[in-house]
């Protein structure tokens, strides 16, 4: 029998009168396909960024509406509780409600159909009142700053410096997949090599976790990697690309 989710469980033990508390470096995988990220604990905060199935997060306490704080960035932020399990059971954990129902916690993911198909992740983000963004074949319209290319080598772009490399991806593809991310491999027609809708970049795993969305000046990029670079400027991110 599956673990039940860990952040479920602090909730149940505080609703039951019983002190609730996580290590600090107990991690969560996240479940839904989607998951905002919010700077407080409820759909009424802000939304800081996004998670995509498989990310791994370090759990620092559980509120008590059952929603997660996390490590995130150089800070902290929230997450629904109830789409973040104990680290290794995401792959074999069933999706446990549907983006378009009446839990204020639904609006904060997008769960798959797997039985019906009848709903794709953009349709299930609308009936979810999230706002999609179409980041497939177009550069970061919200940004009006320098953008990356081969001659532009360093620019520094919405979230900091940016650079970029072109190495075999099949590696770091392998390593998504492992993290149950199957979106499609493939080049952009510009050279920027993406994972589904998102730019596939590398960055420091501490402030940007694997499978985090984060954005460039060439569109939003999910963090599939990190290199030597990470250390000396934590908020750098490099750029998968074929120039």
């Amino acid at each position: 029998m599956l673990k039940r989710f860990v952040c479920i469980l602090m909730t149940a033990a505080m609703a039951a009168g019983i002190t609730a508390s996580v290590n600090a470096e107990e991690l969560g995988v996240v479940t839904a396909d989607y998951l905002n990220v919010r700077d407080g604990a409820s759909t009424a905060d802000a939304i800081v960024g996004g998670l995509l199935n498989g990310a791994e997060v370090t759990i620092n306490e559980v509120t008590d509406n059952g929603w997660c704080e996390i490590a995130y960035g150089n800070g902290s932020a929230f997450v629904s509780g109830e789409y973040v399990t104990t680290g290794g059971e995401a792959a074999a954990s069933e999706p446990q409600a549907d983006a378009s129902g009446t839990s204020e916690e639904a609006e904060d993911a997008v769960v798959e159909d797997a039985a019906s198909g009848d709903a794709s992740a953009e349709e299930a983000k609308e009936e979810a009142g999230e706002e999609t963004t179409d980041t497939a074949s177009e550069e970061n319209s919200t940004w009006d700053g320098p953008v990356l290319t081969p001659s532009a080598g360093v620019v520094y772009g919405p979230t900091g410096k940016e650079t970029y490399y072109n190495l075999d991806m099949s590696g770091v593809v392998g390593i998504m997949r492992s993290m149950g991310n199957n979106d499609e491999y493939w080049v952009r027609e510009d050279g920027v090599k993406m994972l589904g809708d998102y730019v596939m970049c590398a960055a420091n795993l501490s402030v940007h976790p694997r499978g985090s969305l984060v954005e460039s000046s060439l569109g939003t990029c999910i963090v599939c990697d990190t290199g030597g670079f990470a250390a000396a400027n934590p908020n750098q991110l490099d750029i998968a690309v074929t120039w």
